[in-house]
């Protein structure tokens, strides 16, 4: 897919979903100079690798977490059925899911947009 459409279908997200998680995941990535490159390293380092510039200090993971925190719940409660068993979710919670949030979200758009 052209950088031109996955853009456009980016845009189509952020103005239809403008407060949701799928938005935050599609702006970030539009700001990024390749965003099939950013969906490619995104799945194969992850928020770790500070990548994500809006999700690199533990105040902005928390901060993350607290804005989306339904949405991060849901996506957690449903990756612990899929696996059948709790997550392990490290020292700090909040930072743990928010970085699991956003990958997981930006995974979903990568096969949806057809990236991955």
């Amino acid at each position: 897919m052209s950088e031109k459409i996955l853009k456009s279908s980016l845009e189509k997200i952020i103005e239809n979903e403008p407060h949701s998680l799928r938005s935050y995941v599609a702006k970030e990535a539009m700001e990024q100079e390749s965003i099939q490159s950013f969906f490619q390293d995104l799945s194969q380092y992850g928020c770790v690798s500070g990548m994500v510039s809006s999700l690199i200090y533990y105040s902005q993971t928390h901060q993350f977490f607290d804005e989306f925190f339904d949405e991060i719940n849901e996506l957690r409660c449903r990756f612990e059925e899929q696996i059948g068993q709790p997550m392990n979710l490290g020292h700090d919670l909040k930072n743990h899911l928010a970085w699991f949030a956003f990958e997981q979200t930006a995974f979903d758009l990568a096969n949806e947009l057809e990236v991955l």
